[in-house]
């Protein structure tokens, strides 16, 4: 067999071993707003964008755990990026 390039071997080395860096709260909290954006922008999008916004809603709910938020702040949350309304007089201000 013969051996594989340096950087494709470098990039394998990686895969399998990658760096442990851990993220700040600052960073998960971005990445939290940055997620619920996205749901919005995927949930006024018209097509078939089901399987999107479902692997979204997952990513929310589990940063929203990550930054220790409760279960029913979350769903708030996602409920106000939605088109569909989830509680009673959501979209009523």
């Amino acid at each position: 067999m013969a051996e594989l390039p340096e950087d494709i071997a470098k990039t394998l080395e990686r895969y399998r071993n990658p760096p442990n860096k851990l993220r700040s709260l600052q960073e998960i909290n971005a990445r939290y707003k940055l997620t619920l954006k996205n749901y919005k922008k995927i949930c006024f999008t018209s097509g078939d964008v089901r399987d999107q916004k479902i692997a979204v809603h997952a990513e929310i709910k589990i940063l929203g755990w990550v930054l220790g938020k409760p279960e029913k702040d979350v769903i708030k949350d996602i409920a106000e990026h939605s088109n569909r309304p989830i509680f009673p007089g959501q979209f009523q201000k």
